[in-house]
């Protein structure tokens, strides 16, 4: 058996390819980029700058002026407390913070319940605890008074407290019984 001998390479088949880039594949994705940035830059030149914004004058209607709260006055009393063993008197003032919307119905309710409210505050007073009393933001008596308030006055339609906030914007202590 003879051994056969690798045949020379004929000059029909291709020489072997040298690695590198196609360089045919990227200049045309490279063109094909540049055309697709100058056709977006040209649509936008030619479409022109935006419409000019302009405010509406009508965006206070009148639902947002519904929505303003508006403060009022329901008490200004002295109101005493005794549970520390001495008689303490508190000279306040109190105001409520409501929804202009709801002002009308607030003003008839306080019109109506007036002394009932007043009770209804003289008792949250003697019964407040004296450390209730010396609080610095007075959020015990302030959250007190406004859910008496939630009951004599009621929920707007929506099922909302109509008083939004109660403020004491005087609240003075003295002693009554001091000799």
């Amino acid at each position: 058996m003879a051994e056969q001998a690798p045949a020379p390479a004929s000059a029909a088949e291709p020489a072997p390819k040298k690695g590198g880039l196609p360089m045919k594949t990227i200049m045309v994705v490279g063109v094909a980029l540049v055309i697709e940035a100058v056709a977006i830059c040209g649509a936008f030149m030619f479409a022109g700058k935006p419409a000019a914004v302009k405010a509406n004058d009508l965006a206070h209607d009148e639902a947002a002026k519904g929505e303003e709260p508006v403060e009022k006055q329901i008490i200004e009393e002295k109101f005493q407390n005794n549970r520390s063993g001495k008689t303490y008197l508190y000279d306040t003032d109190i105001w409520i913070v409501i929804k202009a919307k709801d002002e009308a119905k607030v003003d008839e309710m306080l019109e109506k319940m007036s002394a009932q409210i007043a009770a209804d505050t003289a008792t949250i007073f003697r019964r407040a605890e004296p450390a209730q009393l010396l609080e610095p933001t007075l959020a015990t008596l302030q959250r007190q008074i406004k859910a008496a308030l939630d009951e004599r006055i009621g929920m707007d339609p929506e099922g909302k407290s109509m008083v939004q906030q109660v403020l004491m914007k005087k609240y003075t202590q003295y002693r009554a019984d001091a000799y």
